[in-house]
């Protein structure tokens, strides 16, 4: 027996109910996805920060030790370090690690923590994250059209450092994104996704 015509008059309820499972559901896999890159993103560049401490390690040597120190880890050493930060500020947020005011939001409940984190959302990381996208767009695509590089005697291309900020924007926002939508899912409907 179909289940449409049983129901009669009421069949535009389960579809209804079916659309809004089926949104439910798309949103789930968005939120997801999102996690995902975060995660892929956090787990692959914090390595950089492997790199920084090894590779200052051999600037010390090869400056106090063997008396010979080189020209180009400062650069480089700042690279990696802006990799580093930039590629893993989504991670960050995803884990909750930046810095935040706990006094009043430990004492919140859940749904409480949820407005708040929705509430900044909107008005500061969001906003945040837009402005520092459009800026470091404008900043990279000026870096990259001139060919920029340092001065020094290295003479290091500067234009795929300058990339790393509109990147590092972009996954801080999509991140905040997908807080923000779980947030509202848990506020509208009581379950987390």
């Amino acid at each position: 027996m179909n289940p449409y015509k049983a129901l009669g008059r009421h069949r535009c309820l389960l579809r209804a109910f079916n659309v809004r499972r089926y949104f439910v559901e798309t949103i789930r896999a968005i939120v997801n996805q999102i996690e995902k890159i975060s995660e892929w993103c956090g787990r692959i560049f914090s390595w950089f920060i492997v790199a920084v401490i090894l590779l200052s390690l051999f600037e010390v040597f090869t400056r106090r030790i063997l008396g010979k120190p080189t020209i180009w880890t400062h650069e480089v050493l700042s690279y990696l370090f802006c990799g580093a930060i930039m590629l893993t500020m989504g991670y960050a947020l995803k884990y909750k690690t930046h810095a935040n005011i706990d006094i009043f939001y430990e004492r919140l409940s859940s749904r409480g923590q949820a407005m708040v984190d929705t509430i900044t959302f909107i008005f500061f990381l969001g906003f945040f994250s837009i402005i520092f996208l459009w800026k470091g767009v404008v900043f990279a695509a000026t870096s990259w059209a001139m060919l920029e590089r340092t001065p020094s005697a290295f003479n290091f291309y500067v234009f795929p450092a300058k990339t790393l900020l509109p990147v590092g924007a972009f996954l801080l926002l999509i991140q905040g994104l997908s807080d923000f939508i779980k947030n509202i899912v848990f506020l509208i409907r009581g379950e987390r996704l």
